[in-house]
């Protein structure tokens, strides 16, 4: 009997939002579920373009403000170039806020559970694109806060291998309004300065991708996830030694020379002290990302070249991204009557912004 309502209020839930966007989209299929409503693969009517469309619960208004607050200020950076995720539009339909974005491939934890790890020279690129999207956060002064292996999808992996973007702007915030007490991050790539109730800064997104990058690596998690007093006693035993303290054993540490940068910038990334964490600028010039050690060290030349052709890429693809950009035409019908100073205007204005922003793609 239970299975039989939860069947009839899936088919019921589907139907509803299918009436909500026949005029503009086809829905493939649900990709997504959780606390903030659905997302929703679906096809524009009228062309092969795919997008994702995150369909928001009535009841989490002020968290819909939120969020498109965050997604309005990050819309000043060129999505592209600081690999975030592209945001077409914005519709209202019977008090849900749909947000229409761009369709990626897969995030970083499920390609991890297909792959178990990355090698090194995988873990380069995803590094470099993803300090490069601290760096642009750091100066509109937003902390994402919830940097995890589950928030940074792949592009296209078979089409442009290890591109990647940052999603999930909804816990963002500008650290100048960060409380103390906030229990921001995940558990497990929790700074230890928020854990411990102490002020923070943009740093804490610094500790969440050393712990992020960690985890490509090793291919489980780096501190517990679970239990936060797990994750304090294993923090402590991981980083709270001497200086000379490695996160690998010695073995594993001086087994290849190429690693020693690698776990020398998760080291900065991962400082308890979030005033002496490195900065996405300073990580940016590591050796880890710049490859200065390997140049000079004979037996690394074919992991060099293999490592600069695939960093190349970045650059190589820069302002040619997999063609899923559409312009979408949302009827009359779909789209709600918005009175004058109702939160809903707002929602209109910044529709409006995006559209004039929205420019054609081009084919890879």
């Amino acid at each position: 009997m239970n299975q039989f309502k939860k069947l009839f209020k899936s088919y019921i839930v589907s139907f509803l939002l299918i009436y909500i966007f026949y005029n503009a989209f086809t829905i493939l299929e649900f990709i997504g579920e959780g606390a903030f409503g659905k997302v929703a693969k679906c096809q524009v009517n009228g062309s092969n373009a795919i997008v994702a469309v995150k369909i928001l619960k009535q009841e989490i208004e002020e968290d819909v403000e939120h969020e498109l607050g965050m997604l309005e200020a990050i819309g000043q950076l060129n999505a592209d170039q600081v690999h975030v995720i592209k945001l077409y539009e914005i519709f209202q339909h019977c008090g849900h806020t749909c947000l229409v974005f761009e369709m990626l491939d897969i995030d970083l934890f499920q390609h991890c559970l297909n792959k178990n790890s990355l090698y090194v020279n995988a873990i380069r690129p995803i590094a470099k694109q993803l300090l490069e999207t601290l760096q642009a956060l750091q100066y509109l002064k937003i902390v994402h806060t919830d940097i995890k292996p589950d928030n940074v999808m792949l592009i296209n992996m078979k089409y442009l291998p290890y591109r990647v973007k940052l999603i999930d702007f909804g816990k963002a915030l500008h650290y100048y309004t960060s409380k103390l007490g906030g229990m921001h991050q995940a558990v497990g790539y929790r700074a230890p300065e928020v854990t411990l109730g102490l002020p923070f800064t943009e740093s804490i997104d610094m500790w969440g991708l050393g712990c992020l990058l960690a985890f490509l690596y090793l291919g489980f998690h780096l501190f517990p996830v679970h239990c936060e007093h797990l994750m304090l006693r294993c923090m402590v035993e991981t980083l709270g030694m001497p200086s000379n303290h490695q996160l690998l054993t010695k073995k594993e540490y001086s087994i290849i020379h190429k690693k020693n940068a690698f776990i020398d910038l998760l080291k900065k990334m991962l400082r308890l002290d979030g005033a002496k964490r490195i900065s996405p600028t300073e990580a940016l010039q590591h050796p880890f990302i710049t490859m200065s050690h390997l140049s000079h060290d004979p037996r690394s030349r074919d992991y060099l070249t293999e490592a600069q052709q695939l960093t190349s890429q970045l650059r190589n693809n820069k302002d040619c991204i997999y063609p899923i950009i559409c312009f979408l035409f949302l009827n009359s019908a779909v789209r709600s009557t918005h009175k004058p100073g109702s939160s809903n205007n707002r929602q209109v204005i910044f529709q409006e912004n995006l559209l004039v922003r929205r420019r054609d793609f081009c084919t890879c």
